[in-house]
């Protein structure tokens, strides 16, 4: 495709293919037929800007479908809009929320802090912080620190991400792939929003150890 300086297209040229120059997709054609068809129905049905979906097999790290809506066709990529042609999996970010708790109870369980079976108090059902308080959407007795994930209390995974502290608990959003591109491969791929451990207070600490307070994209929390 041959574009101007500001990049609108305004030709293409066709060639054979070269022999022995194959590419050979991850794409499943029918799971990517599935989540096209799906995330196109789930945005309209929440009236929603616009969405994207992942689907990788976690064994391989091999991308199986990946869409985003709205989209476009690339035979009339000219008249398509920029919003409609970004791939959102790699550029659009959001604070994860629950699903990020994961990254603190790896690296609680990794550096010794609690195992999965040991007792967590969140029987009170809240925490206090200056200026601010953290609800559970329920109220739970004592859980083991195995029960806080599958339940997803924000007080369980508070107190531990408190125990853990800001700088081991950064290093481990490091070495999660957090705050950085995970391939040269995707333009525009955003790196993320993450924070300087010594400038987190309690406040702020406990907003990332239960995803808040972190920008990633679909496809960094995916992987």
């Amino acid at each position: 495709v041959q574009s101007d300086a500001r990049r609108r297209a305004f030709s293409r040229i066709e060639r054979s293919p070269t022999s022995g120059a194959t590419l050979e997709l991850t794409i499943d054609e029918y799971l990517q037929h599935i989540v096209e068809r799906e995330l196109e129905a789930g945005v309209k049905a929440h009236k929603a800007e616009g969405g994207t979906a992942v689907v990788m097999d976690p064994a391989t790290g091999e991308i199986l479908a990946m869409a985003s809506y709205p989209t476009f066709n690339p035979n009339l990529f000219s008249s398509s809009r920029p919003e409609q042609r970004k791939n959102r999996a790699v550029t659009d970010l959001y604070e994860p929320g629950s699903t990020f708790k994961l990254v603190t109870a790896s690296a609680a369980i990794e550096e010794g802090v609690i195992s999965p079976n040991d007792p967590v108090d969140v029987s009170e059902g809240l925490i206090r912080f200056k200026g601010r308080v953290v609800h559970d959407d329920h109220r739970y007795g004592v859980l083991t620190f195995g029960d806080v994930i599958v339940k997803s209390s924000n007080v369980g995974a508070i107190k531990v991400g408190l125990k853990l502290g800001p700088d081991r608990l950064g290093a481990y959003v490091s070495r999660f792939g957090f705050g950085r591109q995970l391939s040269a491969e995707f333009p525009g791929e955003s790196p993320g929003i993450v924070w300087n451990p010594s400038k987190l207070n309690d406040s702020a600490l406990a907003s990332v150890s239960m995803g808040y307070q972190v920008g990633v994209t679909p496809l960094q929390m995916v992987t």
